[in-house]
């Protein structure tokens, strides 16, 4: 039977659960703008009827109701709302720091509006304009300097303002990973408390919402992931992973570290604890800047030789004439040539079929007609320290071709009166192995020479033209330069930096002999400039002849006078008296008769990578030669080695470099590819910019004379010097010269003859060399000889804009899409103050009518208790 008290167990219960509806919605109501909490709601269900059916049961009209009871207070959350929430909100911060950096370097720019670096260098080309026209104008000069100091200090400012700023997010970089830890923390923190709750029964809503919290605003700093076990949380623990790298779980953590990368300036990667990792294993070897666009890789790297990052340097040879006075004429008369250039690590002759039976398979030169004519051929065949000036002279007493050379080796003779190649074979087989290799093909009809350490090779006709008949000369123009009784070291060096580009070698008949005819070299690649240098020793003056870029490519090549390599001729008598060339000389027995007198040889790196093969004329690099058959092994065309990888070698030996990215997404990643791959890349336009700017303008300016004092004066460098491209910006400037001698300006050309054009006393009145350093602005000299440096830096300017744009619209598409969960998020989770204002009245008038429902059984029991059994009273 149910007790008569019953009643009032149903309406506590009642009133119990109505007053939890109310608090909790007063809670709601309380914390509605707190960041990152959850509306919370009383969960309550019937309790169990009486009683359980049985045989024993009381015999009632089925069960009846016991009241309610209080199940949970539960937050209310949507969890794939908040599993896209995290995702989505890491791509958000990873635009906003895009679009942040992309917004700082335009305000560094200035460009199109303002008047920055593309309006200093259209002043400075103005200036060049002025020059052209006032060559004399002591004025116009000094506007030029003041014009290109402007220039020079507008880009000094870029590079300095990408360089701090580089650094600065370097630190942001560092303090992110600081709060990312803090976070880890944090949350870990909570991962206690909140399994000491629920171990008791608890429920730690508020303490949830802030781990969620929490977990997402990491989330927005590292493309990190919330794995099921902290939806299920099956194994009743909470876990964070990056990329299968677990950060948190449970109480335990691993932290975010900032690991110094020394080819990168130092500048931090980040990396996951206790899987941290070296990016290079041997940086004694070579250090490397990878940037967040690399793939995941480890790429193997041998370097086999340094570049030694010089110019090629001839002059001082030990048959030089001993001159004491730059400006006296010598009394010598004779020509010599000179040509710039190599033919790449590997060179095929053409193919010789001959004529069966007459002419057998490879023949390449036939007895004259008479066989009584004297023949002579000489040619030089070079690589690296390697030198050696082949003969091959027609014997008409023995009728064959004797081959011979100025190093000592055994001479040789054909095989028959023809040369063929396998007589040449033969000869450099036994003699240049060390330094070439060389081979016949098997149809005996092309011979094939190349260099054993794979330095490039350089093959030129001094006398005849024998190499230029097996197809294996060096491509490269070349000019001669003619002496009279009246020259002197001065004028002679004159004649040599005139002839860039000039104009003489295309007049009818030409007044400059160059080979191809009419086509003068007119790129830096192609030429040198003649410096007058005296001796410590002895106090006379001598000539240096120095190659315009830095690089094994540029090897200087001495050649036979009058016509230049292309006939009969090729005396070097006039190479020996400058000291171009050596002569044998008992006190200089190491010295071979003829071979180049270099004072400084370039060298390039040779090294293989992910096996294959790579020239580089500098250490530090993004882009290198690649070896290969397809361009015919002229190591002539650069290419990125490996998509953002930049690399430095530092000693010969063998290395690997492994690319890992522990961050993918996210703030972090943001700062990362901004630092490292958007402004590297804004960079390389200033490198690409100066080293065209520098190595193209020094080469006209190389050709041009002075005015007044400096009217003799020519091979004066206009900007200082730049060896290679990569890092080029930082070493812009102005030639200190230039500055304080404006009068060295050379705004003249020569005329052919060591003077300025139109020279007339101590002024010339030619600016012709200045309108061509001026109508460089057009000329395609930039981007591999695409573009010019107008249409070069507006592309740069629209890719910068393009980029802010692409930034932006992300930006704004990813905020708008945040927000658009995040008002799906809310109507789950949000606090909405009408709703909760309903509940509490619902409650309060529930409670009241559970208050009044005791209250009757109260008075229904005082009328058992104290009314029954009283019948008449």
């Amino acid at each position: 039977m149910i007790n008569s008290f019953f009643g009032f167990e149903m309406g506590r219960r009642a009133m119990d659960y109505f007053r939890r509806g109310m608090e909790t919605a007063g809670h709601n109501i309380a914390n509605a703008d707190v960041e990152g909490y959850s509306r919370q709601r009383v969960e309550a269900s019937s309790t169990d009827p009486f009683t359980d059916p049985g045989l024993a049961r009381p015999a009632i009209p089925g069960q009846i109701g016991t009241g309610v009871k209080i199940d949970a207070i539960k937050r209310l959350r949507d969890l794939f709302l908040d599993s896209q929430y995290r995702e989505e909100i890491s791509v958000q911060g990873y635009w906003e720091q895009v679009q942040q950096a992309v917004n700082q370097t335009e305000i560094y720019v200035n460009e199109p509006a303002g008047k920055g670096f593309q309006y200093a260098i259209d002043q400075y080309w103005e200036a060049l304009q002025e020059v052209s026209k006032r060559p004399d104008d002591s004025a116009t000069r000094e506007n030029l300097v003041q014009k290109t100091k402007s220039t020079v200090a507008f880009l000094h400012q870029l590079e300095t303002n990408y360089d701090q700023y580089r650094t600065a997010l370097n630190k942001e970089i560092k303090l992110k990973v600081d709060q990312a830890n803090e976070y880890i923390d944090q949350i870990a923190g909570l991962n206690e408390v909140i399994e000491e709750i629920k171990g008791v029964g608890g429920n730690p809503n508020d303490l949830l919402d802030r781990r969620d919290l929490l977990t997402e605003k990491l989330s927005k700093i590292i493309d990190c992931t919330v794995g099921s076990p902290c939806i299920d949380e099956a194994d009743g623990e909470f876990k964070i992973d990056l990329h299968g790298k677990l950060l948190v779980q449970g109480t335990k953590t691993r932290h975010l570290e900032t690991v110094p990368m020394v080819g990168n300036q130092g500048f931090f990667d980040v990396q996951v604890e206790d899987n941290t990792f070296d990016h290079v294993s041997n940086p004694e070897v070579a250090v490397a800047v990878l940037e967040q666009r690399m793939t995941e890789s480890v790429v193997s790297l041998q370097v086999k030789r340094l570049a030694n990052e010089a110019n090629w340097e001839v002059g001082k040879g030990n048959g030089r004439l001993a001159v004491q006075d730059a400006n006296a004429a010598l009394g010598l008369r004779g020509s010599f040539g000179i040509q710039v250039g190599t033919n790449g690590v590997q060179k095929t002759t053409t193919a010789f079929p001959g004529n069966p039976p007459a002419v057998p398979v490879g023949t390449v030169l036939e007895p004259p007609i008479p066989a009584t004519t004297e023949v002579t051929h000489r040619f030089r065949v070079a690589a690296g320290g390697f030198e050696s000036l082949v003969q091959v002279r027609w014997n008409s007493g023995t009728n064959q071709w004797d081959i011979t050379d100025n190093q000592g080796s055994p001479a040789a003779a054909s095989a028959t009166a023809n040369l063929n190649l396998s007589d040449l074979n033969n000869f450099f087989g036994a003699n240049y192995g060390a330094a070439l290799d060389c081979s016949v093909n098997g149809a005996g009809n092309e011979w094939t020479l190349g260099s054993d350490n794979r330095e490039l090779l350089s093959i030129t006709d001094v006398q005849g033209n024998l190499a230029s008949q097996l197809g294996l000369k060096n491509s490269g123009p070349a000019v001669t330069i003619s002496v009279t009784e009246e020259d002197t070291l001065t004028t002679i060096a004159n004649k040599i930096n005139g002839a860039y580009a000039s104009e003489l070698a295309k007049k009818t008949p030409p007044e400059l002999t160059t080979d191809p005819a009419g086509d003068p070299p007119d790129r830096p690649e192609e030429w040198l400039r003649c410096l007058i240098e005296r001796d410590g020793a002895n106090g006379a003056y001598y000539l240096k002849l120095q190659s315009d870029l830095a690089g094994e490519g540029q090897r200087i090549n001495v050649l036979g006078g009058d016509d230049c390599g292309t006939g009969q001729g090729g005396s070097l008598y006039m190479a020996r008296k400058l000291g171009f060339v050596n002569v044998e000389d008992p006190a200089t027995p190491e010295l071979e008769q003829d071979t180049t007198s270099f004072i400084t040889q370039a060298q390039d790196a040779y090294f293989v990578f992910e096996n294959k093969e790579y020239l580089s004329s500098s250490n530090a690099f993004r882009d290198a030669r690649l070896l290969t058959p397809d361009d015919g092994w002229s190591a002539s065309t650069e290419e990125e080695l490996y998509s953002g990888l930049r690399l430095e070698l530092r000693a010969v030996g063998e290395t690997q470099i492994q690319c890992r990215h522990h961050v993918q997404g996210g703030e972090l990643k943001g700062m990362l590819e901004s630092r490292d791959d958007f402004i590297l890349a804004q960079m390389d336009s200033f490198d690409e910019i100066v080293f065209g700017l520098v190595s193209e303008t020094n080469a006209i300016h190389f050709a041009g004379h002075g005015t007044g004092d400096y009217l003799m004066t020519t091979g004066t460098a206009f900007f200082d010097t730049v060896a290679v491209k990569y890092g080029a910006a930082k070493s812009f400037e102005l030639n200190e010269q230039i500055e304080n001698h404006s009068g060295l300006i050379a705004a003249a050309s020569d005329n052919g003859k060591g003077k300025a054009q139109g020279t007339g006393g101590t002024s010339s009145g030619d600016g012709s060399n200045a309108l061509r350093m001026a109508q460089l602005k057009q000329t395609k000299v930039l981007n591999d000889r695409t573009a010019d440096f107008n249409a070069y830096y507006e592309s740069f300017i629209a890719e910068l804009g393009a980029t802010g744009q692409r930034a932006a619209t992300m930006g704004k598409n990813q905020t708008a899409l945040v927000g658009q969960i995040q008002t799906q998020r809310q109507a789950v989770m949000g606090v909405n103050m009408d709703e909760e204002m309903m509940d509490i009245i619902k409650f309060q008038q529930a409670f009241n009518g559970a208050a009044r429902y005791i209250t009757t059984i109260d008075e229904m029991l005082d009328r058992i208790i104290n009314g029954m059994g009283r019948v008449g009273l």
